[in-house]
């Protein structure tokens, strides 16, 4: 490799953490607050015996899939807890595809809200674009349905108007919203276990 391109590619890669790493701050500056409104709604619901619904496309929804393993399984390697209800509404490739095929993409997600959302859930909208129709309508269902919702996106989202909390990542670029998501989830989930379980000492924070 010529030394020219290997400068060419370190600054690639330092850019793009560069711009990570000024999402991150920027939430963290901006947004915590709603971060903690976040937190309160799904410990409050997990804690009354609700679960937690997810649904998203594309990389969305491989964070889905992710945050629910973390709340289900566990964060930590050291944790002792019990399972925490967490549902990715991305997984079940049969009725995914049934649908989409009987019905239509658009509908995939308000669907299984209808089938597996109550009052006292909490459903999360994770979209990079802020305008997945597929999520803004399984919103729009929760609601209906007495859910708690909670939007995770980019800031102006479209989604974000129609939750009742909105975790919002100030980018136009969907490498670093997913890379900043990521570590919000991971901080979600932390917190939520905080909460439920107390384990505060382990991550330095006073109880």
């Amino acid at each position: 490799m010529r030394p020219e391109t290997g400068e060419m590619l370190k600054g690639i890669m330092k850019a793009s953490m560069a711009e990570t790493a000024r999402a991150l701050h920027e939430f963290s500056s901006r947004e915590s607050e709603s971060f903690i409104s976040a937190v309160e709604l799904i410990a409050n619901a997990m804690r009354g015996g609700f679960k937690l619904l997810l649904c998203g496309n594309g990389g969305s929804a491989a964070d889905c899939q992710h945050l629910a393993a973390e709340f289900v399984c566990r964060l930590r390697p050291q944790m002792k807890r019990k399972a925490l209800p967490a549902l990715a509404l991305t997984t079940d490739t049969s009725f995914l595809t049934a649908f989409v095929n009987d019905y239509c993409f658009e509908d995939v997600f308000a669907r299984q809200v209808e089938a597996f959302g109550k009052p006292g859930d909490v459903l999360m909208g994770i979209s990079t674009s802020g305008g997945s129709e597929n999520v803004k309508r399984a919103l729009a269902r929760a609601r209906e349905l007495g859910l708690e919702t909670v939007a995770l996106t980019r800031r102006g989202g479209a989604i974000g108007s129609l939750c009742d909390v909105s975790l919002e990542v100030d980018s136009t670029d969907t490498a670093v919203i997913q890379n900043t998501h990521l570590a919000i989830e991971h901080a979600l989930c932390a917190a939520v276990e905080e909460i439920l379980f107390g384990v505060a000492a382990d991550w330095g924070v006073n109880p």
